[in-house]
C-alpha cells in the first residue's frame, strides 16, 4: 500500500527529535532544522516534528509540527501523518527505542542520524567500580544495537560504521545500514575557486568548556609568536575572558586576530573561502559541523590528537589536515605550521579537499538512501 501512495505523490519526509529544542532562526542551520531547511529548497515536501512546548522564539512556520511526546510512541499516530519517511535525530539512544519502533510498525521508513566519535563503550573508561561499569556498558549496548536494528538506514561518518562492524553487540547487521553521511551541511557551503589566504579560521561557541577556548587561544598565540604573516579568525560566542586575553596581546598580533562573533551562515562563508586551514581543539565532538563546513569550502583540517575526536582525524584523511601528535598548544602550533607549508607547496589543494568531501555532507544524499 505504501509503495502504491507513493507512485501518486512526490516522497513526503519528516524530521524528528524527541527533545523540545528552541526552533528559532538558529534551530534552522543545523540537524534536523537545516535537513528540512535544504530539503524544501530541493522541492522535496518536509517538516520538523517535535514534542511540546512550544518556545517564545519558535519561528511562525507551517514546518513545525509540535505534539504531545506520548504521540511519537504511538505507530496509530505516525500512520495518520502525511509523510512516508522519517530522519530521526536520537543519537543512538536506547531511552527513544519506542519512538523508531512505532514509526517502523505505521509503515513508515525511517533514517536513524548517529552522531558519535565512534566512542561505543564509554563506561569502561570512567571512574568508579569496575564491574558495575562493565554492567552498564552491556546493557546501553545492547539496548543501543536494538534501537539502531529499527532502522532502514543509519547516517553516520565511516570510522563509526567499521566500529559497528567490529563490535560484538553490532556487527555486519548494523554496518550495513550506515550510509557516509556524518553532518548535514548548509549549501551555501561550496567552493567557490578563489585563491586561498595563509588564515586560520577557529569556529565554535567559545563559551562551552569542551571546546577549549584556552586551548585554542594559547595555541593561535603560539603560532603568530613563529609565523609573522598568518591571519586568524574566530568566529563564535566569545567570551569576556577571550576579549581580554585579545586586549593583552601585543598590538601586531591584535592585528592578526580577528574575533567576529557569532556570525550569520554567508558571513562565515566568505570567511571559509579565504581561509587555508580550519583548527578544531575540542575536548570531544561528534561530526563537528565546523570542520564539516571547511572541508566543503576547500580548507583542510588541524586537530589534537585526543580519542573522543575520531570523526575529525577521519576528515584529515585525504590529503585534507593534520593531527597533532600531542594535545598541546606547542604541538597544535606545530601542526599549524606543518600544514600552512602544505599549501605554500601545493600539496593542499582546494578543489580536489571540497570534492572529496562535499558529497558527505549534502542533504540530497538523504533521498537516495532508501
Amino acid at each position: 500500500m505504501l509503495g502504491n501512495h507513493m507512485k501518486t505523490r512526490p516522497l513526503r519526509f519528516a524530521t524528528c527529535t524527541p527533545v523540545s529544542f528552541h526552533a528559532n532562526k538558529y534551530f534552522y542551520t543545523r540537524d534536523t532544522g537545516l535537513i528540512c531547511k535544504e530539503l524544501q529548497g530541493l522541492e522535496v515536501p518536509c517538516q520538523v516534528i517535535m514534542p511540546l512546548p512550544t518556545r517564545e522564539d519558535d519561528l511562525p512556520t507551517n514546518d513545525l509540527l509540535r505534539v504531545p511526546k506520548r504521540k511519537l510512541y504511538s505507530s496509530t499516530w505516525w500512520q495518520k501523518q502525511d509523510i512516508d519517511t522519517v530522519i530521526l535525530y536520537s543519537w543512538g539512544d536506547p531511552r527513544y527505542t519506542g519512538i523508531a519502533k512505532a514509526i517502523r510498525k505505521a509503515g513508515l521508513k525511517l533514517i536513524i542520524h548517529f552522531d558519535s566519535s565512534g566512542e561505543l563503550h564509554e563506561h569502561l573508561q570512567r571512574s568508579g567500580n569496575k564491574i558495575m561499569n562493565r554492567l552498564k556498558d552491556c546493557i546501553i549496548n545492547k539496548l543501543r544495537s536494538l534501537h539502531l536494528s529499527y532502522a532502514h538506514a543509519i547516517t553516520t561518518s565511516l570510522p563509526c560504521a567499521k566500529t559497528f562492524h567490529e563490535d560484538m553487540y553490532y556487527g555486519a547487521a548494523i554496518a550495513n545500514k550506515c550510509k557516509e553521511f556524518p553532518t548535514p551541511v548548509d549549501s551555501c557551503f561550496q567552493y567557490d575557486g578563489r585563491e586561498k589566504e595563509a588564515r586560520i579560521i577557529c569556529t565554535g561557541n567559545w563559551s562551552q568548556s569542551v571546546k577549549r577556548a584556552h586551548v585554542m587561544t594559547s595555541t593561535i598565540q603560539k603560532l603568530l609568536t613563529t609565523d609573522s604573516s598568518v591571519q586568524v579568525d574566530i568566529c563564535g560566542t566569545t567570551s569576556s575572558e577571550m576579549q581580554r586575553w585579545h586586549a593583552t596581546l601585543p598590538m601586531h598580533m591584535q592585528q592578526r586576530i580577528h574575533l567576529h562573533g557569532m556570525c550569520t551562515h554567508e558571513q562565515l562563508r566568505k570567511l571559509y573561502m579565504a581561509a587555508s586551514i580550519s583548527l578544531c581543539t575540542s575536548e570531544s565532538e561528534g561530526s563537528h559541523a565546523a570542520s564539516a563546513e571547511a572541508l566543503c569550502c576547500g580548507c583542510s583540517v588541524v586537530c589534537p590528537p585526543r580519542p573522543l575526536l575520531r570523526v575529525v582525524h577521519w576528515y584529515t584523511s585525504r590529503d585534507s589536515g593534520t593531527v597533532s601528535t600531542e594535545d598541546t598548544p606547542d604541538s597544535l602550533s606545530h601542526a599549524l605550521c606543518k600544514e600552512l607549508q602544505k599549501w605554500q607547496q601545493g600539496a593542499r589543494n582546494p578543489h580536489q579537499i571540497a570534492a572529496a568531501w562535499s558529497p558527505c555532507f549534502q542533504v540530497a544524499n538523504l533521498i537516495t538512501m532508501l
